[in-house]
């Protein structure tokens, strides 16, 4: 069996569940590459150097702020009026699908942060532009931040919410195609799509960032780095019974979200949407075949519905594919929608059927048709 990627929807009324299973055999996760580059930071230098392996940041630090290393890596100074960050790059040669990995070495209080940075822009008006997993105590600031500068100044418009963290986690940031999602220490913490952003950074380096307040330099430290490519799609097919729990939804990268879309979460060996209208995630640890399937089976909900969807073009700025969609307590809408790009759905055919709980309903493209 050729199995599609793994795709589905779910529109979720009162945080009910809807996903029971996927079938067919199931393949290892992805993997990622060794390092292309890293730094332990050992010895001591200021400003960080390490025989050309770095370019600093200027535009978060209009005064002058630079990182230091002494066996870690950080700020050489606290200095004003403005707030300074010290940030650097990476000269190594990577990939625009790619990581960036910190282990933090030291978080003094709630007004230190440190942070892994990926799609670091080089060169042009948009110079020192990136995606930063930016790090903190628990009542410090933890966020997704995409970082608009322009050599001189910079915004920072936050996207998502993170997990705090302590000394001696390990957050590897990873952009791959329009995705941009964070490891610690092993456990997805988060993940965005960034398909419809006005304002996105498709191909970039890599590299850190950290913002001190003291009381000593050290309190915003990072004990190592590296960085490398983002996982890669292989195998043709794949499967999930969704047991144990996720929040959000991974299964060793597995799993991403459509443009627009929240995703997923798993408990109780079901799937669950994060948001309570639509939902919709796809499968990027497969690459299927042009003639495709995905199968699904429905939990046992009273209300709303999902279904399994096919031919998702990961590229788009929008939701794409072919859904099969089983509404629970409005059967008469259910049946085959075309996804648009807008958000939209365009009905294609309809479902003469009732759905019921624990059936397995595929959507099946061969040919340029779709059928179920």
């Amino acid at each position: 069996m050729n199995l599609v990627e793994r795709d589905a929807l779910c529109r979720r009324r009162r945080m009910r569940l809807f996903l029971g299973g996927l079938l067919a055999t199931l393949i290892p996760a992805t993997a990622i590459a060794q390092p292309i580059t890293s730094s332990n930071f050992v010895g001591v230098e200021s400003p960080l150097f390490e025989n050309g392996a770095w370019v600093a940041i200027t535009s978060l630090s209009p005064q002058g702020t630079r990182f230091q290393k002494n066996n870690g890596a950080f700020p050489d100074r606290i200095v004003g009026p403005d707030q300074n960050h010290a940030g650097a790059r990476t000269t190594a040669v990577i990939p625009a699908d790619h990581y960036s990995e910190i282990v933090v070495g030291h978080v003094g209080n709630d007004r230190n942060n440190v942070g892994p940075i990926v799609r670091v822009q080089t060169s042009g008006p948009t110079i020192d532009s990136h995606y930063l997993w930016w790090a903190s105590l628990t009542t410090g600031v933890n966020g997704l931040f995409r970082i608009d500068a322009n050599g001189t100044t910079f915004i920072h418009p936050r996207i998502v919410g993170t997990s705090p963290v302590v000394d001696g986690d390990r957050l590897r940031l990873i952009a791959r195609g329009q995705v941009i999602y964070g490891i610690k220490n092993g456990v997805r913490d988060f993940i965005y799509n960034t398909g419809p952003d006005t304002t996105k950074y498709p191909t970039g380096t890599t590299g850190i960032l950290a913002f001190p307040t003291g009381p000593a330099l050290t309190d915003a430290m990072i004990a190592s780095w590296s960085s490398g490519a983002a996982p890669v799609s292989s195998g043709t097919w794949t499967s999930s019974t969704f047991a144990g729990t996720e929040n959000p939804l991974d299964e060793g990268d597995r799993w991403y979200p459509l443009p627009t879309y929240s995703g997923f979460r798993k408990a109780g060996s079901l799937a669950i949407g994060q948001d309570g209208g639509h939902n919709a995630s796809g499968v990027w640890s497969i690459t299927p075949p042009a003639r495709q399937y995905s199968e699904v089976t429905l939990g046992s909900v009273p209300s709303g519905g999902g279904g399994p969807i096919v031919r998702i073009d990961r590229s788009s700025p929008g939701q794409t594919g072919w859904l099969l969609f089983l509404w629970v307590d409005n059967p008469a809408f259910s049946g085959i929608y075309k996804m648009n790009p807008d958000g939209s759905f365009t009905g294609v055919r309809v479902l003469r059927y009732s759905p019921k709980a624990r059936r397995r309903w595929y959507c099946r493209f061969k040919e340029g048709k779709g059928s179920f």
